[in-house]
């Protein structure tokens, strides 16, 4: 919903690769990542505010990373809870718990991608959706150039078959 100039820009007609490249990085064997991976986007995605558009993009573009194992729905009440959670505790707080359940450098690595990717659903990446990442990064012990360097290689794997990002 930011009104200011994209720090990341997806090409036109990147959304089909886009879900793709959100489904390959969708953990599929640990819940509790899964949950994890999935608030991190959200808390990146809603970090300069969601409207009813972009709320019904990440759903739709979350239901098919997950291969619907959660469906439209579904993700309507999670962002609900997830709007909750962050109005009583807070973003940082809740972005803190979110991080904990990152153990390793892969499966950080990797949420970083993803969080970049689902708050690029609408296509760019605004400022204050990348200070988020950059926020949990600093609980890895990353600078924001590695955070950085993380967003780039995610939207190359949606560039990378079609088009440049900006």
């Amino acid at each position: 919903m930011s009104n200011s100039s994209p720090i990341v820009e997806l090409p036109a007609g990147a959304s089909s690769r886009l879900a793709a490249a959100v489904q390959a990085l969708t953990p599929t064997d640990d819940s509790a990542r899964l949950q994890a991976v999935l608030e991190l986007g959200y808390l990146a995605a809603s970090a300069d505010g969601l409207d009813a558009s972009e709320r019904d993009t990440l759903a739709s573009l979350l239901e098919a990373a997950t291969g619907e194992f959660y469906d439209h729905h579904a993700f309507e009440l999670h962002f609900a809870d997830l709007d909750q959670a962050v109005e009583i505790f807070g973003r940082r707080e809740r972005l803190a718990r979110t991080t904990a359940d990152l153990e390793d450098e892969a499966a950080r690595a990797d949420a970083i991608r993803f969080a970049a990717l689902v708050a690029m659903a609408d296509g760019r990446l605004h400022a204050p959706e990348l200070a988020v990442l950059v926020e949990a990064g600093a609980y890895f012990a990353w600078d924001a150039a590695r955070v950085r360097e993380l967003v780039d290689d995610a939207a190359a794997r949606v560039t990378a078959a079609g088009g440049g990002a900006r």
